[in-house]
């Protein structure tokens, strides 16, 4: 019975079999999937950068000689120097946790240098607060100073400044390349026109000490100015810009507007010394590169999340696909031999009872032929 159903039970019989080629193929697809995100992730996997390695070392460099030259020129003129350590950049920047820490790095150096920067002219500042806080303190208290002598303009600028002794140009300096000559001359006619400016506020302060700090405030101008790239033909002499001309001509000065001058004075001062150093140039530079690769690497790890979460969706589905085929397989397998086995045992019993039918119509014909031959009337038991 069991060639009429050849088929099915073949298909039976090829169940497991054909539930595991099935998971198999499964199995494949999923390792197919994770192989073109392997290649996708690695295709838009962030990519190291020179650039910003060679800023890194161009910026330690620079901080090293600029922290040299600092505690040089401190020691030299005894002036205490901040406590710095150089930087320590890490030799691969690949991660975003790495630029989070090259930015804690950055951010470290930028501390430093503004405290190499306030150590060079923190006794010129110091001297110059003194003073404004005192004129804002008196013009708080009575509305400006009380009229002062009058100063001749000619006597001013007929008496030359002493020259003051510049050193040899050095090999290395604090300040950028970019700064040309005509800055450098810039700055010092600044320079001067503020060192006069200090003088002759001194000539007018009646109290000692006021005048002891402004003399100190424009000795220290001429300390810094060794600071700035020097020329062999530089004289610390200038002629006085007409602020100073027109201060040495007032016969009061309001105490609440000279503040205001010592405090633009000391930005000027600020500006010629602590601007367009080397060190805020390859600074400035790391800075800028960091920030534009640290966004490439943010962007390709977001690339590669929705690469790996594509792929890991496919291989899921593919995978729960291929199980829940292979079980179905086995499912219908199951039930396509029990039909098969309920079938052939249908035609057994068929066959059983089609005997037994045989059967008794035989030995009913046989009972029949016998009365008969007796003449057709039954035996009497």
């Amino acid at each position: 019975m069991k060639r009429q159903y050849l088929f099915g039970y073949a298909f039976a019989r090829a169940a497991k079999a054909l539930a595991c080629l099935v998971t198999l193929i499964g199995i494949g697809f999923c390792l197919l999937q994770y192989s073109q995100a392997n290649t996708a992730a690695s295709a838009v996997a962030y990519q190291p950068s020179a650039a910003l390695q060679r800023a890194l070392f161009n910026l330690k460099n620079a901080f090293t000689e600029s922290v040299r030259i600092v505690n040089a020129f401190n020691t030299e003129n005894q002036i205490i120097t901040a406590q710095v350590q150089d930087p320590v950049f890490p030799p691969h920047v690949e991660t975003n946790v790495d630029f989070g820490r090259l930015t804690d790095l950055l951010s470290k150096v930028e501390h430093d240098d503004h405290q190499l920067k306030q150590s060079i002219i923190g006794r010129f500042e110091t001297a110059t607060k003194n003073i404004e806080a005192k004129l804002r303190a008196y013009a708080a208290a009575v509305g400006s100073l009380p009229p002062a002598p009058m100063v001749s303009v000619n006597a001013t600028s007929t008496a030359a400044p002493k020259p003051v002794a510049l050193p040899t140009p050095a090999a290395e300096s604090l300040f950028s390349s970019t700064l040309n000559a005509t800055d450098v001359d810039r700055r010092n006619a600044t320079l001067n026109s503020r060192k006069e400016f200090l003088k002759v506020l001194g000539t007018k302060a009646e109290n000692p000490e006021n005048r002891l700090s402004l003399s100190e405030a424009a000795d220290q101008l001429d300390v810094l100015r060794r600071l700035l790239p020097q020329k062999e033909t530089q004289s610390a002499s200038a002629e006085p810009s007409t602020g100073t001309n027109d201060l040495a001509g007032q016969a009061e000065l309001p105490a609440q507007r000279v503040a205001a001058q010592l405090e633009q004075l000391r930005s000027e001062v600020r500006q010629i010394f602590l601007t367009s150093w080397t060190l805020d140039d390859a600074l400035q530079q790391a800075s800028d590169l960091a920030a534009a690769e640290r966004e490439k690497c943010r962007v390709a790890d977001l690339a590669q999340k929705g690469i790996w979460l594509s792929a890991i969706s496919r291989i899921l589905i593919g995978l729960l696909t291929a199980l829940l085929v292979s079980g179905v397989i086995l499912v219908c397998a199951d039930l396509v031999k029990t039909f098969l086995d309920t079938a052939s045992h249908t035609g057994v019993v068929a066959d059983a009872i089609n005997a037994m039918r045989g059967a008794t119509l035989i030995t009913k014909s046989s009972l029949q032929e016998h009365e008969n031959g007796n003449g057709g009337t039954p035996r009497e038991w």
